[in-house]
């Protein structure tokens, strides 16, 4: 087992896991945002739930929008409602997200692998499932680990690696775990990590992660790069 189902397994209450199986995951966190908010509400009262099982491990946000609804649930529920993004949420409240399995709705959450979290993206009606329940059901994927090695030139690097590794791997990692290491790390701050991290999202991955010193295990396919060669 590598990094990624290492932590799966432990949350899954269970000595080990691989691809294909499914398991009941419990998760570090839950994060409701953006559009599909009002939706995890409706599925919540309309599959006859009551109470949220865990609300100290959920988090609304408002965002932008201010929505009564919203508010009056999480009052109702105990649930504590924020209105920033979850990244800065846990900057302020000094918690790491370093091995920390995050359930969220909208696909933005998968940013946070670049932080070492491991977000996983599910639908409005697992999530109020989730919040009831206080888990939920998922596939264990493949997992791809894709080494960065060598020296970055210039400025954006975090964005230069997102482009070209999308380059790269364009749709081929879809529905793939993806983890990302190697010594290029060494030359990133947290601004390059955000950019960066954002190759999770557009390539469709079923979750990814950051992770330094490499995959902690074993994984389906190894993909090593020198950082050189996809600098212009």
């Amino acid at each position: 087992m590598n990094i990624f189902e290492k932590r799966l397994a432990e949350l899954a209450n269970l000595p080990s896991v691989i691809p294909g199986d499914q398991i009941q995951v419990t998760p570090d966190f839950l994060f409701v945002s953006g559009q599909n908010s009002l939706n995890v509400i409706k599925a919540f009262n309309r599959q006859g739930y009551k109470n949220a099982k865990n609300p100290a491990k959920i988090l609304f946000s408002l965002g932008d929008a201010e929505n009564e609804a919203i508010r009056k649930f999480c009052i109702g529920k105990g649930i504590r409602l924020i209105d920033c993004g979850l990244s800065q949420y846990y900057r302020s409240e000094n918690i790491p997200m370093n091995g920390m399995v995050i359930a969220g709705i909208d696909e933005d959450i998968k940013g946070l692998g670049g932080r070492g979290a491991i977000p996983i993206v599910i639908s409005p009606d697992s999530m109020a499932a989730c919040l009831a329940a206080g888990s939920f059901s998922m596939f264990i994927p493949e997992t791809t680990y894709i080494e960065i090695n060598g020296a970055l030139t210039g400025e954006g690097n975090g964005k230069w690696l997102c482009t070209h590794l999308l380059d790269i791997f364009e749709d081929s990692l879809i529905g793939n775990a993806v983890i990302i290491g190697g010594t290029v790390f060494e030359q990133l701050n947290d601004e390059d990590l955000k950019d960066l991290s954002s190759f999770f999202q557009l390539s469709g991955t079923a979750a990814g992660m950051c992770s330094p010193v490499g995959p902690l295990g074993q994984v389906e396919s190894v993909i090593k790069i020198k950082a050189e060669t996809i600098r212009i």
